[in-house]
């Protein structure tokens, strides 16, 4: 969430191109499998991270991806969370995108604040994600 806030203020033009590059490959990869979409949200989340421009952060998560990534994959199918929407959570990603880029830190710190706690809560609950 501090890197989404980041970003916000600090992104530059160059950032705002990869993330709307990335926010496209993400829907893209909504016709391919799990993997190839995980894949692309992953690449989403790290534009983001990189537009914070905290060598950190970028540090961080790019340590953080293959344990992200094989638990992100483990949970689509454990939820089936595409069986009914392939291009699951595109509203909240695009809303994430459209904050970074406005500046609005607040707002892109909601946005995956509220996803965490989607996430978690289908966690609790699995039959609610479906």
């Amino acid at each position: 969430m501090q890197a989404a806030r980041l970003a916000a203020l600090r992104h530059t033009e160059a950032d705002r191109t990869a993330l709307d590059a990335a926010l496209d490959a993400r829907r893209a990869a909504a016709e391919g499998d799990d993997a190839a979409f995980v894949d692309a949200d992953i690449a989403l989340h790290a534009a983001v991270v990189t537009a914070a421009h905290n060598p950190v952060l970028t540090d961080l998560f790019a340590e953080f991806v293959p344990a992200l990534r094989q638990g992100l994959i483990d949970l689509v199918d454990l939820l089936a969370l595409r069986a009914r929407t392939p291009n699951h959570g595109d509203d909240s990603h695009a809303a994430l995108v459209r904050a970074v880029k406005e500046g609005d830190a607040e707002a892109a710190g909601r946005v995956l604040q509220a996803e965490l706690e989607q996430i978690l809560a289908w966690i609790r609950d699995p039959g609610a994600a479906r």
